[in-house]
Order: structure tokens, then C-alpha cells, then sequence
């Protein structure tokens, strides 16, 4: 049963990832063609409404051009100065005569003579413009120049320029010349950019490639994002009667905003993307394939391996009850026997290394059990005499006496939290440290510990804080642990702080606990070595350096034990130290303290 399992295992483990690759390959290539196709035609289509823009605006400079060469010629020019009446029939004769003669050249679709009242002489062009169609135009070049823009005039646009004549300063007439946009333009547009092309005039098309149909349904979506107030110039689908259609739609240039002149140029997505599906075909294919080699190679490898493999699981098994003597028998000279061998070897210098490991953590143990009870009992003894002595019950002293009886105190006490400091950061290595949690108010254990620091720190110029911060609740925490780390955190602030500056202590509430900060404004930690502070098994090293004191002097390095013990009462308690500092501006550490542990987290 166990071979079995094992064999299904290594066969779904060998070709599993096989499969995901092959279906994230074929998947992740589908897309990307699939997207670059799509990207491909979005900007074919904005390439072609720069192409349709640049020939309008080419139009526009050409029917500029003509209109402004043949105001200039005589023999134009000439009628328009005749002292007749403008609706004298044979001026009239005259001056269509004359610009059939120049249409010949031109071959504008609206070619019209205007007076010097705004009133036509002569249109020869092949398209009738309405009367009304071009008389604001017209009066826009009274005062000399050209004038382009769209006009549009029974159901038609048209590209027009308007150009004034003038003899001397006096306005003797106007020439209007203007080219139709509509369907013969829209041919000519699919022809040069492989896309249907569609003129819209508010809601009438006035050119188009498309069926009725398909006009409809995209005067239906212009009008649609016109009153969503969708941007001009994105690409955006229309749904046809038999194709989905990628659609750019802009305004035609020169045209009255308020009008809703639009040109609108489409790709049919089906079309353009027909050649997807033999590729898709063609990805499948491999896939399949891909698929009967991965179940082929993965069945062999899984029927190759599971037996060793079997083997060296059970030796495991046994080796974590603790025997170490299961036969392991080597199969060949290949990996996997290869890998028997080594581990064959390597459960026997298991077995020493962890033999050994248990009899330092004993002798670890039994050391710091020892050395506490042996130092406390002595520094007790040694106590207990000097404060016979400091009280004169063994005799009077003399004053040298009584100054090195002083000395002695403080030199006891020094060792003492020497002791205690050690014995604590053995706890916390080992994990032995026990709590004692109980309901009681942060507040005053913040007092206490900086209480002591002050002592601590009598002979220093430093000015210790407590701010009043956001009234704390009652936490669950071991009260004289949360004072020992507070006093080692201000104490450290001291420390490395010079004369004149401050150290600020401040209680807050923060998420489900509190957060005590001690910030001082001394010289500061630099980033790499923050780290390493905060290490969990840092502890002093250098003591080539190292400076011991029994007070508080300024940059006295101590022992450093002082943010190993905070940083282990905080996490005793489920909680965490963390610091910031910026060299030669100050250190700020935080002890963040849950408001209570479980009896579990309490125990460990």
C-alpha cells in the first residue's frame, strides 16, 4: 500500500509541473498572440485616422493654394471688377464662363463666385450648395485672407476654403472652393487603410462602407458615448450584424464642436484574427503531445525511484524514534545510491552530534543552576557582613574603614546585578524563562524602572522624562519583568547619552497592547550595527574595547545584556522590541507588550 501511494506520489510530483508548464505555455502564448493581434489592430486603426487627418489637412492646403492662385489671375479677376449690376445676365454668362475654365483645372466638387455683396455669380461645381450653407463663411473674408472649414448642407459634408478678392481696399468678391467627404472619399480611405470608413453628421451618415445595418448600430454607439462622455480617440468594440468591429472615432478636423462631425474607422476583430485558430489548433496539438511524454517519462521515473526512495522514508522514520541501526542496503552506483550511502553515513554522525548536543545542553544546564546558587550564596554571605559593618554592630570603624566598606557595598551590588543580568540572558536563550503574569497597571512598572535607571544614573547630567501619554488599560504581564526591562532601556539611553541631554519615556496605547518608547537624544546607532543589537544572541564581544563600570559614565559599554533582556521579556510575553536611531541624533526603542498571554504562552 505504502509502494503504491509512494509511486502515485512521485508520478503526480514528475508530471504535474510538466502539465501546468504545458498549460501555462500554450495558455500565456494564446493570450500574447492573441493580445498583439488585437494590440496590432488598435494601432492600425489610430494610424489610419492620422493618415485620414493628414490627407484633410493636405486637402485643405491645396484648395487654399488654388483658390488664392486663381483670385490672383487677371482674366479672373476682371469679372469680378465689371461695372454691372452682380445680376446683370450676361456678367453672370461672363463669370460662369470663366470659372468653368478654372474647375476644368481645379475639379473641385463646389466651385462658387461670390460679389462683392456676398451675393453667388457663378457655381460650376458638380454638387449644389445650399443658399444659406456659406454665407457666414463668406462674410468671415470680407476683410481679406482665407477661411477653411467643414460645412455641411443637406445631408452632405463637404471640405470648403473661402478666399477674398480684393481690389485695393475695397472687397470686390469671394471664391468658395470645397471638396465632398463622403462615400467616394470612404472608398478611397478602405482601399488605402484596409478599414471601413463612416462620416456622421449629428445622427445622419453621410458616407459609408459599411451595410445599413452596421451604420445604425454605430450611429447608435457614437451617440451612446457621447452622452457617457467617453474620451475621443480610444479604441472601442461595436457590436456589428455578423462581426464584432474595433472602432476609432474622432471628430472631423475643422469641423463645429457643436455639430458632431465624426469620422469613425472600424476593423472587423473576426477577420483580422482569423488566423488565430489553426495557430490555436496548432498549440493544442503540442500540448497533447506534451502531455503523453510527461505521463510516459514521469510513469518510468516514478516506478525507478520509489523503491530507494522507500527505503531511505523508512530509515527516517526510524531514525526519529531514536533507532538508528535500520539496514539500509545500497542499490547500485547511480544517484540514489549514492544518496543511501550518505545518509547511511550521516545517521551515524547523527547519532554522536546529538548525543553530544544533549550532553552540553545537560552540563549547560547543571552549569547555570551551579554558578547562581554558588555566586548568590557568597554575595549573600558578603552582604550581610558589610551591612554589619555599615551599621557598626562588629565595632566602631575608622573613616578609611568606613570608605572602603562603601566601596565594597557598591562593588556587591554591581556584581550582583552582574549575576542576576547573566542568569537572566541564560533563561532567555535556553527559552527557561518563567513568568509570573498578573492584572496590574503599566504605568506604575514604567515608573519603577525609570525610578531605578535615575539611581542608577545619580552621577550623570542627564535628564530622565516620563510624558504623560493616552491613558493605558490594565495589562496581564509579569510586573517585576516589565520593570527589569524598562530600567535596562533607559539605563542603555543614559549610558549613551552625554551630559545635557535627555532621555523620554512614554506609555501609549498601540493595536492589542501597549507600546513603551525611550528615546534618547544621544549619539545614536549606526544602521548595520542596529541590527546586530537587535540580534537574538547578541551579547558584547570586543574586549579589547570594552570598559566595565558599575555606574552609568558616558559611552561605558558594560556587559551588554541590557536589550537582550528587554528584547527577551518582550517576546516571553508574545510581544516584540524593535528600534530606530539616526547617528549623532538619538535612539528610540519601542517594547511592545500584548495586554495578555494565554496560560500556554505564560508556561513557555
Amino acid at each position: 500500500m505504502m509502494r503504491i501511494r509512494l509511486h502515485w506520489k512521485i508520478l503526480v510530483a514528475t508530471v504535474l509541473p510538466l502539465l501546468l508548464l504545458t498549460a501555462a505555455a500554450l495558455f500565456t502564448s494564446n493570450r500574447s498572440i492573441s493580445e498583439q493581434a488585437q494590440r496590432t489592430i488598435r494601432e492600425d486603426l489610430v494610424r489610419s485616422a492620422t493618415v485620414f487627418e493628414d490627407m484633410m489637412a493636405t486637402r485643405s492646403e491645396e484648395l487654399t493654394i488654388a483658390s488664392q492662385v486663381i483670385v490672383q489671375d487677371p482674366k479672373f479677376f476682371s469679372v469680378l471688377t465689371l461695372p454691372v449690376p452682380a445680376n446683370d445676365p450676361e456678367l453672370r454668362a461672363t463669370a460662369e464662363g470663366v470659372a468653368a475654365d478654372f474647375n476644368a483645372i481645379t475639379q473641385a466638387d463646389l466651385f462658387i463666385v461670390f460679389d462683392g455683396t456676398g451675393h453667388p455669380v457663378a457655381s460650376v461645381g458638380r454638387v449644389p450648395l445650399g443658399d444659406r450653407a456659406w454665407k457666414e463663411l463668406v462674410d468671415e473674408v470680407r476683410d481679406g485672407g482665407s477661411r477653411s472649414r467643414i460645412l455641411v448642407d443637406g445631408g452632405r459634408h463637404f471640405q470648403v476654403t473661402v478666399t477674398a478678392v480684393r481690389a485695393g481696399n475695397r472687397p470686390v468678391g469671394a471664391l468658395l472652393l470645397g471638396a465632398e467627404i463622403g462615400r467616394g472619399l470612404a472608398e478611397r480611405l478602405r482601399s488605402l487603410t484596409r478599414s471601413e470608413v463612416t462620416f456622421v453628421s449629428g445622427a445622419n451618415v453621410t458616407g459609408s462602407t459599411l451595410s445599413s445595418e452596421d451604420r445604425a448600430r454605430l450611429v447608435a454607439a457614437l451617440a451612446d458615448r457621447v452622452t457617457s462622455g467617453a474620451p475621443e480617440g480610444v479604441v472601442f468594440e461595436v457590436q456589428g450584424a455578423r462581426t464584432t468591429y474595433l472602432t476609432v472615432a474622432r471628430s472631423i478636423q475643422g469641423s463645429d464642436p457643436g455639430q458632431a462631425q465624426v469620422f469613425a474607422m472600424q476593423r472587423s476583430l473576426e477577420a483580422e484574427t482569423a488566423f488565430l485558430g489553426p495557430m490555436r489548433l496548432a498549440l493544442i496539438e503540442i500540448g497533447f503531445v506534451a502531455v503523453l511524454v510527461s505521463l510516459v517519462v514521469g510513469y518510468a521515473i516514478s516506478r525507478g525511484v520509489t523503491a530507494p526512495v522507500r527505503s531511505l522514508v523508512r530509515g527516517a522514520q526510524e531514525m526519529e524514534r531514536g533507532n538508528y541501526d535500520y539496514p539500509l542496503e545500497v542499490r547500485g552506483g547511480d544517484e540514489v545510491g549514492y544518496l543511501t550511502l550518505r545518509f547511511r553515513e550521516m545517521r551515524q554522525q547523527q547519532r554522536v552530534y546529538v548525543k553530544s548536543l544533549e550532553e552540553v545542553v545537560r552540563l549547560r544546564g547543571e552549569f547555570i543552576d551551579v554558578a547562581s546558587h554558588e555566586l548568590r550564596t557568597p554575595l549573600s554571605i558578603l552582604k550581610g557582613y558589610l551591612e554589619l559593618l555599615s551599621q557598626k554592630r562588629l565595632g566602631p570603624l575608622t573613616p578609611n574603614q568606613e570608605e572602603a566598606v562603601t566601596a565594597m557595598e557598591g562593588s556587591v551590588a554591581a556584581l550582583t546585578r552582574i549575576a542576576e543580568d547573566a542568569y537572566r540572558v541564560a533563561q532567555i536563550q535556553s527559552e527557561r524563562l518563567v513568568l509570573s503574569p498578573f492584572a496590574h497597571d503599566p504605568t506604575s512598572a514604567v515608573e519603577e524602572g525609570v525610578e531605578r535607571a535615575r539611581v542608577a544614573g545619580r552621577d550623570r547630567g542627564v535628564k530622565v522624562h516620563v510624558e504623560r501619554g493616552d491613558e493605558v488599560e490594565e495589562i496581564v504581564a509579569d510586573r517585576a519583568r516589565l520593570v527589569e526591562a524598562v530600567y535596562h532601556l533607559v539605563s542603555n539611553g543614559i549610558r549613551f547619552t552625554p551630559d545635557g541631554g535627555e532621555v523620554r519615556v512614554r506609555a501609549n496605547r498601540e493595536g492589542e497592547g501597549i507600546a513603551i518608547r525611550v528615546s534618547d537624544t544621544g549619539v545614536g546607532i549606526a544602521r548595520e550595527k542596529l541590527g546586530k543589537l537587535l540580534a537574538r544572541s547578541f551579547v558584547l564581544r570586543d574586549s579589547i574595547h570594552h570598559h566595565s563600570s558599575s555606574r552609568l559614565e558616558f559611552r561605558s559599554s558594560g556587559l551588554g545584556l541590557g536589550i537582550p533582556i528587554a528584547r527577551g521579556v518582550a517576546e516571553a510575553h508574545g510581544g516584540r522590541l524593535t528600534a530606530e536611531s539616526v547617528p549623532g541624533q538619538g535612539t528610540t526603542f519601542v517594547l511592545w507588550i500584548p495586554r495578555g498571554v494565554s496560560e500556554e504562552e505564560a508556561a513557555a
